[in-house]
């Protein structure tokens, strides 16, 4: 689980191309990052010895069910691409924010606090952990974005992120994202 949270947590590198290029570059690059993974993955899951190398790298970091099916990963590209293209740098940055730092500590105070209630296999004590450290960075960054917009949108996301179907990578950005446009 570590390796798979420290894996979580450099997905952050992906400010870095919304920080330093025009929204046009960004959006272009977003979307090129997209069809990269999505051929990676598409590579995996169709040719056999590339997927076996892929997993020989990756099989730490992956759930049981990505083996088989589309990583994490590409519901990340995914939801980056989106949110690139539908949305303004700094809400952007925070979204991949929340995404990146948040989760990894919710799986921690999930996994390592007690006593542990579960609600759909996700922990009370992981929304507790997402929710403050989302409160921590909302206080300490984005001043541009209203304090009401940030804690509604990170409470929102944690519940999400809880209930949702969906792989959080794509959930969780683009619910962050949502809320802070329209709230």
């Amino acid at each position: 689980m570590i390796s798979r949270k420290l894996f979580h947590l450099l997905s952050v590198i992906l400010i870095f191309p919304v920080l330093f290029l025009s929204d046009n570059y960004r959006i272009v690059f977003s979307i090129s990052f997209l069809i990269v993974v999505l051929l990676i993955d598409f590579l995996r899951l169709k040719n056999r010895n590339f997927g076996k190398l892929f997993l020989s790298i990756f099989r730490s970091i992956l759930k049981k069910n990505e083996i088989n099916d589309w990583t994490g990963a590409t519901y990340l590209a995914i939801s980056y691409a989106l949110i690139n293209i539908l949305f303004e740098k700094e809400i952007v940055i925070f979204s991949l924010i929340i995404l990146a730092i948040c989760d990894p500590i919710a799986a921690i105070f999930g996994t390592y606090i007690r006593p542990n209630i579960k609600i759909h296999r996700k922990s009370i004590n992981g929304l507790i952990g997402f929710y403050l450290s989302g409160i921590i960075l909302s206080l300490l960054f984005f001043d541009n974005i209203s304090l009401f917009s940030k804690i509604l949108a990170v409470l929102i996301s944690g519940i999400v992120e809880i209930f949702t179907p969906i792989d959080d990578n794509l959930s969780v950005p683009l619910t962050t994202a949502f809320i802070l446009k329209f709230i």
